[in-house]
């Protein structure tokens, strides 16, 4: 049962790719069309038993009213509101909201916004095909019993570094 689960994702992870800056749609759109096309854009990883919503536009309003993303103009979201949902999106089951806001703060032009964006799709690709071949190798010495636990312990300690390369020296002495 988890070789096959284990196959499944790895199709996925290879299928999978966070859309380019220039992918992203020029046009603004509505809260219900973000809604629909992040969902699209976040179909990764494969849906373990109940589906849990990735994006909803409380989630959305959230984010916005939080100052975690900038707020929408007229009700409609551009580009740079969706690279800032792509990244928290992607981002928030490992890191936390404080973590991600120093990654991606709100109040950037949108220059910066796309190199910040560009730079973390080519990351995200990156490390997924690390990752991939981390597991493929780790594979022959270990049971695929224990992958599950493997995987937690590097989720636990690439969390642990990111908080830590984020710190500022002043929060450190705090």
């Amino acid at each position: 049962m988890l070789e096959k689960k284990l196959k499944e994702w790895e199709h996925a992870l290879a299928a999978f790719r966070l859309p380019d800056w220039e992918s992203l749609p020029e046009l603004e759109l509505y809260m219900d069309q973000v809604v629909l096309l992040m969902t699209r854009y976040l179909s990764f990883p494969p849906p373990a038993g109940e589906e849990e919503k990735v994006i909803t536009a409380s989630i959305v309003n959230n984010y916005v009213r939080m100052k975690i993303m900038p707020a929408p103009v007229k009700k409609k979201y551009s580009r740079v509101h969706l690279a800032y949902l792509l990244v928290i999106c992607t981002l928030k089951q490992s890191l936390s909201i404080a973590s991600i806001q120093k990654l991606m703060p709100v109040g950037l032009e949108e220059e910066e916004v796309r190199q910040i964006y560009t730079h973390f799709t080519e990351q995200y690709t990156g490390a997924s095909a690390a990752f991939s071949r981390y597991v493929e190798e780790s594979l022959p010495g270990m049971q695929v019993e224990g992958l599950p636990t493997s995987a937690a312990v590097v989720a636990n300690l690439a969390k642990s570094l990111t908080e830590y390369l984020l710190t500022t020296p002043e929060e450190a002495v705090e």
